[in-house]
């Protein structure tokens, strides 16, 4: 799904040249109208023309007979395919030359735009430079042309979240929920913003869920914890905070914030002591409190 008829592509073909290509130095083929035929005896380069040959016209490309120069060269005989063009991002992105990978998704999407896979990998790859907003409008694309697409509208929700549009995230994890009602990562931020929000009713509701669903980690149980303080509930955050500490034993917010709620129950010595080994995982955190 997500690739425009390629039917007109095949006929756009006229020739191929290969360099540096396994065993093949250089190498070029001019195709005609009628029927094309490779023959040779074995070790002869046969295979290598043929992936060349498939790469060019959007087959599968194993990354471990990928070389950039191939597919750079297909594009300058045939530089409306596609597919190629595809090929030659995914390859890029692979190889970590993630600008050009880039810019050969926006050069694809231009051209094509209902290839949804096309703006999937474009917004996944401004996600991770930090271009939330271009990464927001890859990955409405992505929703407007398939839905539900939950890893998509897993991502648009993180992208409005570091835009600081928090109603517009919550709804795309939302939108996660009904397509998948077992999706950690949905819980997760839905969880996060209501801690953000300060709404502990819905916070510890769906933290809940996430430890109901076998999710043990140090920050759930320290996030729940501090919820609970909050809301004096001071036993069962001395129970989550030392949950905490079991997945995290040197987890110093952990451990300042569980000799805050061992304080507030009167056991001062013993809040102290956690206060101490806070403070040597991390003297900033703790300092102050020893002059109470």
């Amino acid at each position: 799904m997500g690739r425009p008829d390629q039917t007109r592509v095949n006929s756009a073909l006229l020739r191929l040249t290969i360099e540096n290509v396994g065993l093949i130095a250089h190498a070029q083929v001019e195709f005609g109208d009628a029927f094309t035929a490779f023959t040779g005896e074995t070790g002869s380069g046969k295979t290598m023309l043929l992936g060349a040959l498939d790469a060019a016209l959007g087959g599968r490309v194993e990354r471990e007979l990928v070389r950039g120069d191939r597919l750079r060269v297909a594009l300058e005989i045939a530089p409306d395919l596609a597919d190629v063009i595809y090929n030659l991002a995914s390859v890029l992105e692979q190889q970590g030359e993630k600008e050009d990978a880039e810019r050969l998704y926006v050069k694809l999407l231009s051209r094509n735009p209902e290839w949804e896979d096309a703006w999937f990998r474009l917004g996944y790859l401004r996600l991770q430079r930090a271009d939330h907003r271009g990464a927001a409008e890859a990955f409405q694309a992505c929703v407007r042309k398939r839905s539900p697409w939950p890893e998509a509208q897993l991502n648009l929700g993180l992208s409005y979240w570091n835009l600081g549009d928090h109603d517009s995230a919550a709804k795309a994890f939302e939108s996660v929920l009904e397509a998948d009602s077992h999706s950690i990562d949905a819980l997760r931020g839905l969880a996060a913003l209501a801690v953000e929000r300060e709404d502990v009713e819905k916070a510890l509701d769906l933290q809940a869920k996430l430890i109901e669903a076998g999710e043990r980690t140090p920050e759930l149980f320290y996030n729940t914890g501090l919820l609970l303080q909050k809301a004096g509930q001071h036993e069962d955050a001395i129970r989550l905070y030392q949950e905490a500490l079991t997945e995290r034993p040197n987890f110093a917010e952990a451990l300042l914030n569980l000799g805050h709620a061992l304080k507030a129950q009167g056991n001062v010595e013993e809040a102290r002591n956690y206060w101490r080994q806070a403070l040597e995982h991390k003297p900033e955190l703790a300092t102050g409190y020893f002059e109470q």
